[in-house]
Order: C-alpha cells, then structure tokens, then sequence
C-alpha cells in the first residue's frame, strides 16, 4: 500500500536520527537559539539529547518560528517554507509533528488562549473591589501582547482570518466578557460605576475597546505604544460609566502622568 505524504515524511524525518551525524544531516552550516534565549545545536539537537527529548526541541522551534510568521505575515500568504527556513530544518520534519500550517495555526491559538485565560483567572483573583481592577486587566493584557509573540500570533490569527478559526474567536471575547464584567460588577457594587450601567453592555464596549486599540497599535507601531493609547481611550470609557468617586479612584490607578 503506498504511503501518504505526511506518513512518509515522519519516516523520513525518524530515519535522519539514526543516520550517521544526523544533527548535520538536518543542518549543516547554522546554529539557532532556542525560545529562552540558548543556543541550540545544528538542527534543534544536541548529540547528547535523546529521541524524545530533540523531538520536543524540534516542535517547539517550529512552533516559535511559526508564532513569527503568523504574527508578520497573513495566514493565507504564509507558507510552510517561511516556518522551517529560518530553522534550517526539513519539511519532513515539520510533517513529524504537524499535518499542515492550519494544524500549527491552532496549536499556537491553543496556547495564546490558555496564556489568556490564565492571565483573566490571576486578575479576577487578586484585582481590587473597584475600577483599579480594570487597570490591571488592560495593563497585564497590554504586557502580554507586547511581550509574547505568540500572543500577538494568536490575536492575529483569530480576528484577521475569523473563518479558519471560529471556535476560538467566540471563545476568546466570550472569556474577556466575562472577566470584564466581573470586575465592573464588584466596581458596581463597591459604588464606582453607576447604578444605572447596564454590566453586560459596559463589558462588551470595554472588550470591542480594547480589540480596537491593540490593532491599531499593531499596525502602527508593532504594539511598542499600546500602553499609551489604552491610558488614553480607558479615561474616556470609564469616564462614561464611573461614578465621581469611582473616577477619581481609576486615575489614581494610572501613572502620575496619566493621572493628572
């Protein structure tokens, strides 16, 4: 029975392993660096690693440099020769452990969601009473963004090519709407947002927000300016929703720039 693509390049990709130096087999003439910052040896292996363990050094370069792509380049443009290229490696070795870019397109989006709900689970947890807690949502959403490539991967992926990706979009504002209008009902409660706010509305405004500067930023300046622009619209929203009082304590939460 002939084999298909992908089962032959995972035989392919095994057999380099047991051929005579196979690191140089897989690249020659080039060294990488790994996601925290070492140096990995010619190919993503290192004589003394053993199978399972240069395999999962492997998926995770590939996932890395596909964060890379996904983050620069829109994913019907990107290609699989733009993941591997930069590594050196074979496209049998990506076919090792992805089918295809979609399959390493979600496993990224998988991982930026779980950053995510991690990040809302730490905030609803220590976040104050009041609107100060909002500050903390879009300042640990603002640091993540900018910091992790596989944040801005995701983001990108899930808001710019929807269709590929549903269950994930829905999914992510579902989360933030949540979150967002758990902190509004304790500022609510705690008398910084006016009774008459509708939580759920507040929530969604907030959420659109936030979406809305964070891909302004991106293709302005790369995300390098997001803290700046959400001090700037967060003034105005919460300034629509808050109480005098509750006004008052959300500057207070900014930086003495911002504040005054």
């Amino acid at each position: 029975m002939p084999l298909s693509y992908a089962s032959l390049a995972v035989v392919i990709h095994s057999s380099l392993y047991h051929v005579g130096s196979s690191h140089q087999a897989l690249r020659p003439h080039s060294r990488r660096v790994s996601w925290w910052g070492n140096p990995i040896p010619v190919g993503g292996v290192s004589p003394h690693m053993g199978k399972q363990q240069r395999s999962g050094e492997t998926r995770e370069a590939l996932l890395e440099s596909g964060s890379r792509v996904f983050a620069t380049i829109p994913f019907d443009k990107a290609r699989i020769a733009d993941v591997i290229e930069p590594l050196g490696v074979t496209q049998g070795a990506f076919y090792f452990h992805f089918e295809n870019k979609h399959e390493l397109a979600l496993e990224i989006i998988r991982r930026e969601h779980a950053m995510m709900v991690d990040l809302s689970e730490r905030v609803l947890s220590s976040a104050g009473g009041g609107l100060a807690g909002l500050h903390e949502v879009s300042t640990g959403l603002a640091e993540l963004v900018r910091a992790d490539v596989t944040v801005q991967a995701g983001l990108r992926l899930t808001s710019h090519t929807p269709e590929e990706f549903p269950e994930f979009l829905g999914a992510s504002f579902t989360m933030w709407n949540d979150a967002i209008g758990k902190v509004l009902l304790r500022a609510q409660r705690a008398g910084e947002v006016r009774s008459d706010v509708e939580i759920e509305a507040a929530s969604r405004f907030v959420v659109a927000t936030f979406v809305g500067v964070q891909e302004i930023s991106a293709i302005a300046t790369r995300w390098a300016d997001l803290d700046e622009r959400i001090r700037e619209v967060s003034s105005l929203a919460i300034r629509g929703i808050a109480t005098d009082e509750g006004y008052e304590a959300f500057t207070a939460s900014l930086s003495p720039t911002a504040a005054r």
